[in-house]
C-alpha cells in the first residue's frame, strides 16, 4: 500500500469519506482531493496486489462485483446490447459513416483497452474494422483468442506496443478507467495512438447525487478493483486538459437492478427511474466520446 499523488491534479491533501473491507478482509481508504475532488482508494495496492481479486471466479461466479458467467451468450447479448445503446446515444454510426466517407480505400481500425472476452473486439470485426484488443487477465483471454478467434494482445496498455506505433480510428475504454493505477497516464497514450480525427470513446461509474445519496451501499463502490470515481464535470475537464475536443457525454443507470419475476410495479418503476436519471444527467453511469485533432 502506497500513499500516492491524485492522479488528476497531482496534489497531496484529501479528506477522507469511507473505509470499505474487500471480500478478502482487506481495508481500503477511499478519500477524496481537496484540490480538485477526484474520489480515489488512497494509499492504493500494487498491481500485484490488485491482480488477486482477478482470478477466474470474477468471471464466472455471480457476486456483487462480478459476473454470472461472463462467457455465456446470454450475458453477451446483454453486454452487447448496451453498447450498442451507448454508441446510438453517442452519434457513433453518423461519424463512422462520415469517417468512411472520408477514408474509402481502406478499413478502420479500434483498440478496445481492457477488452475482456472481446465481445466488442467481434462486434467491430462484424462492422468491417481492423479491430484489436487489449487485456490483462488470463482467462478472457483465452477465451477471446480460442473460441472467438480474435486478436487480442495480453499486456498492460501502459507497457504495451513500445516498439511501434500503431495508430487507430477508434479507441475504447468500455468501464475500465475506473480500475487503472494509472488512468491520466493512459488517457495520455491513448491520444497518441489515435489517429487523426479518430476517437476515444469510454465509459465509467459516475461519483455524483446516487453515489454520494447511496454511501458505502452504492453499487460500484468496489475496492480495490474500483481505485478512481470520476464525476461528470471532473472527467470532462480532464479530457478537454488533455487536448481532448468536441466532448459529447451522458449519464444513465438508476441503480436498481434488474430481477427475474419482477412485479409489474418494479419494472414500471424502474423503466421510470431509468428514463427520469438520464434525462436530468443525474445517472450513476457515464459515457464519453472525444476527438483527436
Amino acid at each position: 500500500m502506497e500513499t500516492i499523488p491524485c492522479n488528476t491534479c497531482g496534489h497531496h491533501s484529501f479528506s477522507p469519506l469511507y473505509t470499505k473491507t474487500s471480500p478478502l478482509g482487506e481495508s481500503f481508504a477511499i478519500v477524496s482531493c481537496k484540490n480538485c475532488g477526484l474520489v480515489q482508494v488512497n494509499p492504493q495496492p500494487s498491481l500485484e496486489e490488485v491482480k488477486k481479486y482477478y482470478d477466474d471466479s470474477y468471471f464466472t461466479q455471480r457476486t456483487e462485483r462480478g459476473y454470472d458467467n461472463y462467457y455465456s451468450s446470454e450475458l453477451r447479448k446483454e453486454i452487447s446490447r448496451v453498447f450498442q445503446l451507448n454508441l446510438q446515444d453517442l452519434d457513433f454510426f453518423t461519424w463512422e459513416k462520415h469517417r468512411k466517407e472520408q477514408y474509402p480505400n481502406r478499413n478502420l481500425s479500434s483498440l478496445d483497452i481492457g477488452c475482456a472476452a472481446g465481445y466488442f473486439v467481434a462486434y467491430m470485426n462484424e462492422r468491417g474494422y481492423d479491430a484489436k484488443g487489449i487485456e490483462i487477465a488470463d482467462g478472457p483471454v483465452r477465451f477471446a483468442r480460442e473460441t472467438l478467434k480474435l486478436s487480442i494482445y495480453q499486456d498492460n496498455f501502459l507497457d504495451w506496443d513500445k516498439t511501434f506505433s500503431k495508430q487507430f480510428d477508434v479507441i475504447t475504454l468500455w468501464a475500465t478507467i475506473e480500475h487503472l493505477h494509472q488512468p491520466k497516464e493512459t488517457l495520455e497514450k491513448i491520444k497518441q495512438h489515435l489517429l487523426p480525427g479518430g476517437i476515444l470513446i469510454l465509459s465509467t461509474c459516475r461519483y455524483g447525487f446516487l453515489a454520494k445519496w447511496k454511501g458505502l451501499q452504492w453499487r460500484y463502490l468496489n475496492v480495490p478493483e474500483h481505485l478512481y470515481y470520476y464525476s461528470f464535470h471532473g472527467l470532462k475537464r480532464l479530457l478537454v486538459s488533455l487536448g481532448y475536443r468536441s466532448p459529447k457525454a451522458f449519464t444513465y443507470g438508476s441503480g436498481m437492478t434488474s430481477r427475474k419475476n419482477a412485479s409489474l410495479f418494479f419494472r414500471f418503476s424502474k423503466a421510470f427511474l431509468d428514463r427520469f436519471v438520464k434525462w436530468f444527467q443525474m445517472g450513476d453511469m457515464m459515457v464519453f466520446r472525444v476527438t483527436k485533432d
